[in-house]
């Protein structure tokens, strides 16, 4: 597997070049993020699916560097909630996250705090082993009252 990351590195820098990145530091970590989309590309890719590896290769590589870049860019504050595990709020956002709201149910501070990391609903219904519309609900549940805390 790795001789085939290896032969496929100028695919994760063709990527990598598309994002932009600031310095060597950056470009590194997403080159970091883009060779483990390839991982995950190599691993799932079937040639009797009709398509090249190359395209097919393309989106994962992308989405671990978007993954890359939505959790350097997020800094969290967390507050401790009664017995709710760490709630993160992001010191990047607007006033709506700054008051998070003590009625939050530990599977909804759960929801909200692995959003904020930018998990996706789908990634969070694997992680909490909820159905995918039930991540939804608690998230607009969670949503509804952080809202109705910051109107008060």
């Amino acid at each position: 597997m790795e001789e085939l990351i290896e032969q496929n590195m100028g695919l994760v820098l063709s990527v990598v070049k598309c994002f932009n990145p600031k310095n060597q530091t950056e470009q590194d970590d997403y080159v970091q993020a883009g060779r483990i989309g390839l991982w995950k590309a190599i691993s799932k890719y079937s040639a009797t699916g009709g398509s090249k590896f190359s395209p097919y290769a393309w989106n994962p590589i992308k989405w671990e560097i978007i993954k890359e870049i939505r959790s350097t860019q997020s800094k969290h504050t967390c507050i401790s909630i009664d017995d709710n595990p760490h709630l993160c709020a992001s010191n990047t956002r607007t006033p709506f996250w700054e008051l998070l709201p003590l009625t939050l149910t530990k599977d909804e501070a759960n929801v909200i705090n692995l959003r904020l990391e930018g998990y996706n609903f789908k990634e969070i219904s694997n992680k909490l082993t909820y159905h995918r519309s039930k991540i939804k609900k608690l998230f607009n549940n969670a949503l509804s009252k952080i809202r109705e805390a910051n109107d008060g």
